[in-house]
């Protein structure tokens, strides 16, 4: 599989040479990285991540300057299209393209036999061909035809017979020419179709560049074909593959500036060998001086990190639909802080050849964190964006459990329906703050008659209530104190109802704000356990007090 170095013969035009190494299919240690780069070059050429002119080392693809920024105002833009609109309308009949046909030529060397039926004019169609600037999901530029008219034009006419005010004339407006916001024209072109009826059709196909020249006297249009003479400067390129040291691959050349996995014209040698550098990190590129141009050397980067860096939903989601764009979708937002960006150095030649101690150079990643794909702890599910600013983990009671707890205590039959209705309260309540200490439940009890005790009231649940507090202190659960307390703020309540005065139940929020945490002790909870203990001992605070 070795090859030798071939250069060919150039022209004397010639003026820059440059050097690109060619990826072949037959090569078998680099087909792989060689097929993932033609398959992202399609896939870029359909939706492209971005475009290259913006990039500084592409910066001459950029046909447009920033100068008219400096200089623009909006309050100009008023003006600007009054003065258009006026130009317009001062515009006279000489703004118009205008063609006069004196006739179609077509000299036939054999005689036709229907010579008496056939016709001496033939239908001349003119058509305005506008090719626009291909947009980013165009494959290639969008051409419009817009048809101008259709004239009937003597074949083959005596020129000494007719007079030169009867020839067929057709005048194409100024407007026709001027861009429109939705198809920005690049170019312009006449198309010319002479059909003739009755017999085989004369199907000409006549390009015409048009530009603005002065009008002649006689008012008669000229058809002008411009040839431009272009130089052509062809590169010299010489493609070779390095294994372990050794040649593998046969050695190519190329005359121009084209990435062989990207196809695109970099234009420039500095920009070839940059593109290669950064938009193709699977291969080591090491640039050689050579007295006919130049040789880049390729070989395999061991060192490549291939490791998955993209969206980590992608990986999750079901196939087919991981790429696809159907609309807007809310995405993980992912952001990069630059703490220190290293200075930007002078374009040189010198960053691309090979280091004197052998060393591959590593480019260091200006950015670092990680890119981690989390999961419901209670479905192991994959946590979608959409989900990312609300924590799932803090809601214990999801609609359908709600519904599901509901339902169950329906199906009791052994209670009557005033338990039922302080049961199904009672268990969204600890459900919802997620009380399951028994430490908690002095704090659950006052908690929940702050916020259910107008509803318990209305609904004519006090004895009920009463009863639920009972069984609990009866397994320990809670104190006679917290029993008494409960008690007490929901007679206050209810004598707030009786005279008429508004006691509506106080924002979850802030009764946990002014009862402490829910999960811990709370001051209270302190306070009740340290005169509960004084009550069972049987030593008041003012007996402490006085024996101290």
């Amino acid at each position: 599989m070795g090859g030798s170095c071939s250069a060919s013969s150039l022209s004397t035009g010639t003026q820059a040479f440059a050097a690109l190494c060619m990826v072949g299919n037959t090569c078998f240690f680099s087909s792989e990285p060689t097929q993932i780069y033609r398959f992202l070059r399609t896939r870029n050429l359909i939706a492209p991540i971005f475009l290259h002119r913006t990039l500084t080392y592409m910066s001459h693809r950029n046909s447009r300057t920033n100068i008219k920024r400096k200089t623009f105002k909006v309050d100009d833009m008023l003006s600007k299209v009054e003065k258009m609109k006026g130009e317009q309308e001062s515009h006279s009949l000489s703004a118009h393209l205008q063609l006069t046909f004196t006739g179609f030529f077509h000299k036939n060397d054999k005689p036709s036999q229907n010579s008496e039926n056939e016709q001496n004019s033939v239908t001349l169609e003119v058509l305005l061909v506008k090719v626009c600037h291909k947009k980013r999901k165009d494959v290639s530029c969008p051409i419009r035809q817009v048809p101008t008219g259709k004239k009937q034009v003597p074949l083959n006419p005596d020129l000494s017979q007719i007079k030169p005010g009867n020839f067929p004339s057709l005048a194409v407006s100024s407007n026709e020419f001027e861009p429109s916001n939705s198809h920005m024209v690049k170019s312009y072109s006449l198309l010319f179709r002479v059909t003739r009826p009755g017999r085989r059709d004369f199907n000409g196909l006549i390009n015409v560049s048009w530009s603005d020249e002065p009008s002649f006297c006689s008012g008669v249009g000229r058809l002008m074909n411009e040839i431009h003479w272009m130089l052509t400067l062809f590169f010299l390129c010489l493609h070779q593959f390095l294994y372990n040291n050794n040649t593998r691959q046969q050695t190519e050349a190329r005359d121009d500036l084209h990435c062989p996995w990207c196809t695109l014209n970099c234009r420039k040698l500095y920009s070839l060998l940059k593109h290669l550098k950064l938009c193709h990190s699977r291969f080591i590129f090491n640039y050689v001086y050579h007295p006919k141009g130049a040789r880049i050397d390729v070989s395999i980067n061991e060192c490549y990190d291939g490791s998955y860096a993209g969206n980590p939903q992608d990986i999750h989601r079901q196939p087919g639909f991981a790429f696809s764009r159907n609309g807007p979708v809310k995405r993980t937002p992912i952001t990069h802080i630059l703490v220190c960006r290293p200075k930007r150095t002078k374009a040189s030649m010198s960053e691309f050849l090979e280091s004197e101690d052998g060393e591959v150079e590593q480019q260091r990643t200006y950015s670092s964190g990680h890119n981690r794909l989390y999961f419901h702890s209670d479905t192991c599910l994959p946590l979608r964006p959409q989900e990312m600013e609300v924590d799932s983990e803090d809601e214990k009671d999801p609609e359908w459990l709600r519904e599901k707890t509901i339902t169950q205590i329906e199906e009791f039959s052994d209670v009557n329906e005033g338990e039922k209705e302080v049961m199904k309260l009672w268990n969204l309540h600890v459900m919802k703050h997620g009380f399951i200490a028994d430490n908690q439940m002095n704090h659950a009890c006052m908690l929940f008659v702050e916020n259910y005790g107008q509803k318990i009231i209305k609904k004519n649940l006090c004895r009920n209530f009463m009863l639920h507090l009972v069984s609990m202190h009866d397994f320990n659960l809670i104190s006679i104190m917290s029993i008494d307390k409960a008690v007490a703020r929901l007679r206050e309540m209810q004598q707030k109802l009786e005279k008429g005065e508004s006691t509506s139940p106080m924002d979850e929020e802030s009764s946990e704000e002014q009862s402490g945490t829910t999960n811990g002790y709370s001051e209270n909870n302190m306070r009740e356990r340290s005169s509960e203990m004084d009550s069972i001992s049987g030593v008041t605070k003012q007996s402490k007090k006085q024996k101290l």
